[in-house]
């Protein structure tokens, strides 16, 4: 007869027993973030009334699309090892470009959306080119485009507001896709497009392996330098785009359009577990970070809490998160 302990613990049982204490802890590391996002909007529903609504959701919705849009070019900067602190500016700048154009020359709506897009993405070149052949620090490089991009988008809407009536630049804000805002399905579109991007093709192989690696990649003759640029430069575009949905939100372009945007955006691409080093994340998760931001937010608003308050609340979770983040890279 068998031994009931031989079988109670043999090979097989041991194995698989590992296999899950291996496995478990993966499982909770990979899909936390997704468990944050569910017990947070859990909470907030069960706690007030007004949270669980289908105005105020689709309110969420609006109002995490321009930061996580913002958020994709973040990552990919962030995925090769950069930071882009002129985001903000370039939602002023170039939203005040299609704004002054349409009101002022007579642009048609889509025209001027297309160089105000192009205008963030000329700032994007701008950066890549400093970093990557001037060699000087992603933070210098962006801080000194972030302080003149403010200041030139000022100078380009005349310091003052410029309202835009255009009924098709004020519907990227106003319209729906079925139900959804119709910035919403332009942020999930770009979503989709860049993750698959990032997974699928030879451009997303060279940025995972260049921000793990650059040393490496350099020695293995790796487009360094022309993908870096390119990710600037992509980055540029998408706070293009985030500045035409700014402009159209609130109708018009101000001096204060894009003001700390970097702060937000940056804090959504670590929230979601981007690794500051460089890569190591995914952009799917930079949409759930950008959800815990927003709900948090939207939350405080809710419960009546000033927007100073609100302020603080964010730098604290872009700290507890950049704390987090730091730990991981130890654990590693």
């Amino acid at each position: 007869m068998a031994d009931s302990g031989s079988q109670r613990y043999s090979p097989i049982s041991l194995s698989t027993s590992e296999s899950i204490g291996v496995r478990l802890p993966r499982l909770l590391a990979d899909y936390s973030t997704v468990l944050v996002v569910v017990v947070m909007f859990v909470f907030f529903s069960l706690s007030s009334e007004n949270f669980f609504t289908g105005q105020n959701l689709f309110n969420v919705l609006k109002q995490m699309s321009i930061v996580a849009i913002i958020g994709i070019g973040m990552t990919m900067v962030i995925l090769i090892g950069g930071i882009d602190l002129s985001v903000g500016s370039v939602v002023l700048m170039s939203g005040g470009v299609a704004a002054v154009l349409i009101q002022e020359y007579n642009f048609g709506p889509w025209l001027a959306i297309a160089v105000g897009v192009g205008a963030g993405a000329l700032v994007g070149l701008v950066n890549g080119l400093l970093i990557e052949v001037a060699h000087l620090s992603p933070v210098i490089a962006t801080l000194g485009t972030l302080i003149g991009v403010r200041g030139l988008g000022q100078i380009i809407i005349d310091n003052t507001y410029v309202w835009v009536t255009d009924g098709v630049f004020v519907g990227l804000a106003a319209n729906k896709v079925l139900f959804l805002p119709m910035m919403a399905t332009v942020m999930i579109l770009l979503y989709v497009v860049v993750a698959i991007v990032l997974k699928q093709t030879i451009f997303g192989r060279y940025v995972y392996a260049i921000g793990g690696n650059p040393i490496a990649s350099r020695l293995v003759a790796l487009p360094v330098v022309r993908t870096k640029v390119l990710v600037y430069v992509l980055c540029g575009a998408f706070a293009g785009v985030a500045g035409m949905l700014t402009a159209a939100t609130i109708g018009f372009a101000g001096p204060n359009n894009g003001a700390n945007m970097e702060f937000s955006a940056i804090a959504a691409v670590v929230l979601g577990g981007t690794r500051l080093g460089g890569g190591v994340g995914r952009v799917e998760r930079t949409f759930l970070g950008t959800a815990i931001l927003t709900m948090t937010l939207n939350y405080l608003t809710i419960r009546g809490i000033p927007d100073i308050w609100q302020q603080t609340v964010t730098g604290f979770l872009l700290l507890a998160a950049v704390l987090l983040n730091y730990l991981a890279q130890r654990k590693r």
